[in-house]
């Protein structure tokens, strides 16, 4: 039995807890990481609840919980359909049963049984469990739950690394946390809750945790057999998240080659081995018992593949996907968040090859959106010319930007398309060692100064781009988006004046005609035709760089949900119940309709008269569109102009 303390030493405790506090306050690099830990956490829950409210009661269920439960039925289907309801030739879209396209789109089917194509192991590691124990989370609390521990990996890699740089200034170190917490694309994909993001946050969570312990093992270079084999799990498991993070596997080599020489090589071997090669034959044996192949992970069943299936894969693709994730640059607005994504043909200077989508999805690049990463060029100088100042690093961050670029190079080969969200896969490997390289370079050197300030810069623009793309979606939640859009106003005005005439920023409705291509040159909206119901409207956001007057104009004629000899009036409704009205002729018009402007963001509503109420009254449009056959009011070339 444990003694009890003496008196004296009762007496001392309270002074040891004091002490103990004095310790804490006299680390303020620790305290500056727990602030941005706990900021940003606050802010991923809160952009998740936007997206999906978070939930445990199944209320927003998805093809994750499906699976869930299916494991713990023990069986990997999420359905199994008959031969009688599938019809002859289910995989034909022309041939298919209706519902397979509604209910299971996005899922593959392999002889009869519908099978999710995303990663298992978040899954095992998060829903299973809590399915076990009676709840059923949203996608966003499984999104919010990895980014966050992912984010708290990802600073605790960054707190052991700075151990080798013991001279840098707490901003830079605080502004380097930031910058991998808002910079890394995480921010992104939570403005979007879903199965596909599910999975990346699981990555990314995964990868972070394995970065962790081979940074902590070569820093420390000596490390207990438990955190080794945590750390191969942790690198199974994201590849079980996502396949193209197998490759992060690879980072084991350089910590083998560090430990070799203080632990026994044999021992050190199957610790690093054993884990990882488990789940990848686990992973294997998974996709073998659904797909008949080990490397089948189901893209080829897919139900919504369509006559996509036989392209996958082509060099021809690389060239374009190496400009859209590395070179494509942001397009600038004149309202808050001030920066948005374009699809990539936008920018590029050649010609898609065959098969390539003419509309991939919305993608920036690198080297534009997060100029930090420039700094990973210096690699290869570094590690020749000055290997002292990355220590036991320069090889696993060596690994690591090999990894970030060789999945980089798989996805932009894969695909006949790119999208933004997979740049998390490899985006926070070239990010991590590119704040390292930065703050290794400004630790010393006689340009230490301005490597400071210059990378302070590049590490700032590159957070403020990370959060814009966070913000992308947030119209559906009008009172939020346009207090954001107030508090940008002066910055949204500064733009206008440099422009010299106000600017259409943003149209808002859910029933848009028509748009313009997208544009570097046009700092407004693109939308240039919509057509309205008698219960939605269309929200007008207009930039003015001072007092004025400005003449909206577009060509209206009614539509198809108009009775025929109804009288149409387009009325055009802005702040203090003003508003301006346009009577549609039976043969279609050209309304001009003049409000007056003051300096800033100006707000209007434009809607049929018997539609549009109260401008307090007044909200943004439902986020899903109406059937044309309801539409009043079919409005087109929609601009601005003097007079």
């Amino acid at each position: 039995m444990a003694s009890l303390p003496t008196a004296s030493e009762r007496r001392l405790e309270p002074s040891l807890g004091i002490a103990r506090g004095r310790v804490l306050t006299r680390d303020p690099l620790r305290v500056a990481l727990v602030a941005v830990f706990l900021c940003m956490s606050a802010f991923y829950l809160w952009r998740t609840n936007s997206a999906v409210p978070l939930s445990l009661d199944g209320t927003a269920r998805n093809q994750y919980n499906q699976l869930a439960e299916a494991f713990l039925h023990l069986h990997l289907w999420i359905a199994h359909l008959p031969a009688s309801v599938l019809g002859p030739e289910p995989l034909n879209p022309a041939r298919r049963p209706e519902f397979l396209n509604f209910d299971y789109g996005e899922d593959a089917l392999y002889h009869g049984g519908i099978y999710i194509t995303w990663g298992p192991t978040p899954v095992l590691v998060l829903l299973v469990p809590l399915q076990f124990l009676g709840f059923e989370p949203s996608a966003s609390v499984v999104m919010a739950f990895f980014t966050i521990v992912g984010l708290g990996f990802a600073l605790a890699a960054l707190r052991v690394s700075l151990k080798l740089f013991a001279g840098t200034p707490l901003w830079m170190s605080t502004l380097a946390a930031i910058t991998l917490a808002c910079a890394s694309v995480t921010p992104y994909i939570l403005s979007v809750s879903g199965v596909y993001h599910e999975a990346i946050a699981g990555g990314y969570c995964f990868t972070m945790a394995g970065i962790w312990l081979a940074i902590g093992a070569l820093v420390q270079r000596r490390v207990s057999s438990v955190r080794l084999v945590l750390m191969s799990l942790c690198f199974g498991l994201a590849a079980g998240a996502r396949p193209t993070l197998g490759l992060t596997a690879l980072l084991l080599i350089p910590v083998y080659a560090s430990l070799r020489a203080s632990q026994s090589r044999r021992r050190l071997l199957i610790t690093l081995v054993v884990p990882v090669g488990i789940c990848f034959l686990l992973l294997g044996a998974y996709n073998a018992a659904r797909f008949g192949s080990p490397l089948e992970i189901g893209t080829k069943y897919q139900l919504n593949g369509g006559t996509f299936q036989a392209h996958w894969g082509s060099l021809a693709y690389v060239p374009v996907g190496v400009w859209s994730y590395l070179v494509t640059p942001p397009r600038l607005n004149a309202i808050f968040p001030f920066v948005s994504m374009v699809v990539p043909p936008a920018s590029y200077p050649l010609a898609l090859p065959a098969h390539y989508s003419p509309a991939p999805e919305q993608t920036a690049g690198l080297i534009p959106m997060t100029p930090i990463a420039i700094f990973i060029v210096a690699l290869p100088w570094m590690w020749r010319r000055r290997p002292r100042l990355l220590g036991p690093l320069g090889p696993l961050l060596s690994v690591m930007a090999g990894v970030g670029m060789g999945i980089m190079l798989f996805l932009s080969y894969e695909f006949f398309g790119t999208t933004e969200r997979y740049e998390v896969d490899y985006m926070t490997l070239l990010l991590f060692g590119a704040v390292l390289l930065w703050l290794a370079l400004a630790s010393n050197g006689r340009h230490r100064r301005s490597i400071r300030l210059g990378g302070g810069l590049l590490a700032v623009w590159s957070c403020v781009c990370g959060m814009a793309l966070a913000y992308q979606g947030l119209q559906v939640h009008p009172d939020i988006w346009r207090k954001l859009v107030d508090v940008g106003s002066p910055v949204s005005s500064a733009i206008a004046t440099v422009a010299g005439h106000p600017i259409l920023a943003e149209v808002y409705t859910p029933n848009v005609r028509s748009q313009t291509p997208e544009s570097y040159g046009n700092i407004g909206t693109d939308v240039t035709g919509i057509a309205l119901s008698a219960r939605n409207q269309a929200d007008l956001t207009i930039v003015s760089p001072n007092s004025s007057e400005i003449t909206v104009v577009a060509k209206m004629s009614p539509g198809p949900g108009l009775t025929s000899g109804t009288p149409l009036e387009a009325r055009l409704r802005g702040p203090g119940l003003t508003s301006v009205g346009y009577r549609v002729p039976s043969g279609g018009g050209t309304a001009r309709l003049t409000v007056h402007l003051t300096k800033g963001v100006n707000r209007f509503v434009l809607g049929v008269a018997s539609g549009v109420e109260d401008w307090e009254a007044s909200a943004l449009p439902p986020p899903q569109p109406e059937s044309q056959a309801a539409m009043l009011l079919l409005a087109s070339n929609l601009h601005l102009a003097n007079g």
